[in-house]
């Protein structure tokens, strides 16, 4: 029997339970308020479901061509295992279900980066997204790379890699980054500024407001720039999806919603922001 990657963060970042997640993944869908558009990618948080779910769900819903062959899962190395570019061909178990790999697009890539199942073992960013793809997409293959790039170069790269190979393969691709914005507090080991909590959150949008338009104008570069004075813990996975989503004929990325984990929790000493975008 073929190995799969098992759940790390299922009772800790979503119900374990298929009925409770199930039903917790198709409430955030119903609920939010996004129109249907034909996307290239998307970017959604990473938090528990209770802090960002509803925020992530933004973007799923917003996803109207549902003919891709795969998607490509994108997101932050937090456990420093594994390579620059991690990827695994192990299939995903969830509550939900197995979530499959695109095993002749991973074997690809890994010919050039080689393959980490380490780093993937204890990851969740890809992990969170996973009961989003398998409620809506029933037979989705995906690709899951979780990076710890350093220059702009390395992202770039990538993403003329990934465009090369779904070129080779024929395949309709769409790309998932899993990203967090700003991280703010004495916990993440950012206090730039203080205040109240109105002050707090007011500041932490305006850091991210100035993140979000450059990803909006698909301004790569400068974003990535931008980003290494910030906490935006995705950074990396988001430049090479502004890249690779405006080689693929993306002109333009949209925010659909914003939150902080402040909102929430009612705690702004330590908080963190949350993005909903849509590459169109």
């Amino acid at each position: 029997m073929e190995e799969v990657r098992k759940p790390a963060a299922a009772g800790k970042y979503y119900p374990e339970g298929k009925k409770e997640l199930s039903s917790s993944v198709k409430k955030y869908i119903y609920c939010a308020d996004a129109r249907k558009r034909n996307v290239y990618g998307i970017i959604a948080p990473h938090a528990g479901y209770a802090y960002s779910g509803e925020t992530a769900a933004y973007s799923y819903k917003a996803i109207n061509n549902k003919s891709f062959d795969c998607f490509i899962l994108l997101g932050p190395n937090h456990t420093g295992y594994g390579n620059k570019i991690s990827i695994t061909s192990k299939n995903f178990e969830t509550p939900l279900g197995i979530v499959e790999t695109d095993k002749e697009f991973c074997s690809e890539l890994i010919k050039k980066c080689g393959e980490s199942d380490d780093a993937h073992a204890y990851e969740h960013c890809l992990e969170v997204q996973l009961p989003f793809i398998a409620s809506i997409f029933k037979k989705a293959k995906i690709v899951p790379i979780v990076l710890s790039l350093d220059s702009y170069s390395e992202c770039t790269e990538l993403a003329k890699e990934l465009e090369k190979t779904a070129k080779k393969l024929k395949r309709k691709i769409c790309v998932i980054v899993s990203s967090d914005f700003t991280h703010y507090g004495p916990v993440y080991g950012f206090v730039p500024f203080s205040g109240n909590s109105g002050e707090v959150k007011k500041k932490m949008h305006e850091i991210d407001r100035k993140a979000i338009s450059f990803i909006e104008q698909l301004k790569s570069k400068e974003f990535f720039e931008y980003s290494k004075n910030t906490t935006i813990c995705g950074a990396p996975a988001i430049a090479v999806a502004i890249e690779l989503c405006r080689r693929l004929g993306s002109k333009k990325a949209s925010l659909l919603k914003y939150t902080t984990s402040g909102e929430i929790s009612g705690d702004y000493s330590n908080a963190v922001g949350y993005a909903s975008i849509v590459f169109e």
